[in-house]
């Protein structure tokens, strides 16, 4: 019971006793007022035993009410320390995520820059592999191609020392050759030696002659086997066949040639025209 229900408690109690006073006094006039009246200071006594009673609960309650006010208010203060302890740590703990929150971020950000170089570096593995195979096959190829070089080198080397010592052989030939050909009276020139060669049996036609008909080019070459010294009928076709003498060949191109008439004139002086046939492959006539 609070202290303002024991005050209640007490007025109450007063009233009553003052209720049972009027109603002694009334009852008096009726019953006997002397055995009332120490009926009622019977119960006068008990009530104020009662109230002392009542008196030492309530300075009792009063001190329990400042015994229960003081640990409220110890209470209150150690709720409101404890709250603003709990407020700063949560404000600590919010710092605390946050920065942890800052961190795993980061951290994220880093775990995925490493993926990213990660799968760069394994893009660059496997392109520095796939070139690494392709440059052992070319170097399984280059070794191969290096022993068929190193063989063909081998084979030529030989070739060459043959073709060294032939050619030796050859010179020392060529000497006596010229040397033989020099006492017997003959021209040793290379150039003038292929004319003693036969040639090939070729015909043509005369594509120019100069004014004093000596000289005339026809459309046979070298590409046609024909060498300077080389000797050719010369004849015509119109208005009928007829022999007009030999020309020499003096210079020769890859696809025309050049001829001297031989001893200066044709037979008879017969006039030589464009069109008219040379050849290595028929005999004069008469």
């Amino acid at each position: 019971m609070t202290y303002v229900g024991k005050i209640l408690v007490i007025v109450i109690m007063v009233f009553a006793i003052l209720f049972l006073a009027f109603s002694v006094v009334v009852f008096t006039t009726e019953m006997n007022w002397k055995t009332r009246v120490e009926a009622l200071n019977t119960e006068v006594q008990n009530l104020k035993g009662e109230r002392q009673r009542l008196e030492g609960d309530v300075s009792t309650q009063k001190s329990n009410v400042k015994l229960a006010q003081d640990d409220l208010k110890t209470a209150k203060d150690k709720f409101a320390a404890d709250l603003k302890d709990i407020a700063d740590q949560n404000i600590r703990r919010a710092v605390e995520i946050q920065q942890q929150r800052t961190a795993v971020e980061t951290a994220l950000q880093q775990v995925k820059k490493a993926q990213d170089e990660a799968e760069a570096r394994i893009s660059e593995a496997t392109v520095l592999r796939d070139n690494l195979e392709k440059v052992q096959k070319q170097r399984d190829l280059f070794k191969l191609q290096k022993t068929e070089l190193d063989q063909k080198i081998l084979m030529l080397t030989r070739e060459l020392e043959v073709a060294q010592s032939n050619n030796k052989n050859l010179r020392e030939r060529v000497t006596v050759l010229r040397s033989t050909l020099r006492k017997i009276g003959q021209n040793d020139d290379p150039e003038d030696l292929k004319g003693l060669e036969a040639p090939p049996v070729v015909e043509g036609e005369v594509v120019e002659v100069d004014a004093k008909n000596q000289v005339v080019e026809i459309s046979l070459g070298s590409n046609d086997g024909l060498n300077v010294g080389h000797e050719m009928f010369l004849y015509s076709v119109k208005p009928t066949p007829e022999y007009l003498g030999k020309i020499r060949i003096t210079t020769t191109d890859v696809q025309q040639s050049v001829g001297k008439v031989i001893g200066g004139k044709t037979i008879h002086g017969k006039k030589i025209q464009k069109g008219d046939h040379v050849t290595t492959k028929i005999s004069p006539r008469g």
